[in-house]
């Protein structure tokens, strides 16, 4: 149920801007931006909206067939959180914000076609291998694993990962990693991230997959129930299945590190 002061707000904007505005459902709208009709941005409304969280941008779709809307969705998502603040409604300011961002005076529209340049478009996920998504009473779990050769480059990959917008939104990024260094030796350490023992998990779990050169992250999406002792089987099941797919280990272990039976 959307709360009484969004729906003031999509009351106001559809009364200022009724040709910009087009409601899908109770809870998913699509808006086109005053001044701009050519981007529509679809909105859904989380139920923690707007005491913590701010709308959900689904979608952006431009009818400039030379737009990125890939870039356009990032920089929009860029502007919506650069407005919300806990507990105020945020949608008439992003739109605001936004008819700035894309104003192009007349004069400037020459000018603009020899500067402008192609986005820089950062893939978060580049190199990553993922886990299919574990949904548990509310919470998800997804495992991101790769190669790696050095702890520099680890902590600069992780750090690049940790930066996508929806893992920015999850509630833990436990981490795990096992380096072979030319010397012999071998660089390995973990981080719970706030999950009290889940790191030392999953490294356990590379130790016995005899995984190198391998680093895994599980992000959690906390739903709001705690699901207890389940939370290490979905942790070390997600992690597994990345490695694996990463093309690490061995296979016949099962999450727990034993060799599966054969039937």
């Amino acid at each position: 149920m959307i709360a009484e002061e969004v729906q003031d707000e999509l009351g106001a904007i559809e009364a200022i801007y009724p040709e910009c505005f087009n409601k899908l459902n109770e809870n998913l709208l699509d808006l086109k931006v005053p001044q701009h009709e050519d981007y529509t941005i679809r909105i859904s409304f989380p139920d923690s909206y707007p005491a913590s969280e701010p709308p959900h941008i689904l979608q952006v779709r431009s009818s400039n067939k030379n737009d990125d809307e890939t870039y356009l969705e990032a920089l929009f998502n860029e502007v919506l959180d650069s407005v919300f603040k806990n507990g105020e409604v945020c949608v008439f300011d992003f739109l605001t914000e936004l008819e700035g961002i894309l104003y192009v005076e007349e004069d400037d529209i020459s000018q603009q076609v020899q500067i402008e340049t192609e986005p820089v478009v950062v893939d978060h996920l580049e190199g990553w291998t993922l886990s299919e998504p574990v949904t548990d009473r509310g919470s998800t779990f997804i495992a991101f694993a790769r190669e790696v050769h050095s702890e520099d480059e680890l902590f600069q990959k992780v750090q690049i990962l940790k930066a996508d917008r929806k893992i920015k939104r999850s509630s833990h990024n436990m981490l795990a990693y096992r380096i072979a260094n030319p010397n012999g030796t071998r660089a390995s350490d973990c981080d719970d991230d706030g999950e009290t023992a889940a790191g030392s998990r999953m490294l356990h779990l590379l130790t016995l997959m005899g995984v190198e050169n391998c680093v895994v992250v599980v992000s959690r999406w906390f739903g709001g129930t705690h699901i207890g002792p389940d939370r290490f089987k979905h942790i070390n099941s997600t992690a597994r299945e990345a490695v694996l797919k990463a093309g690490f280990g061995d296979a016949s272990l099962t999450a727990h590190g034993k060799k599966e039976k054969k039937k």
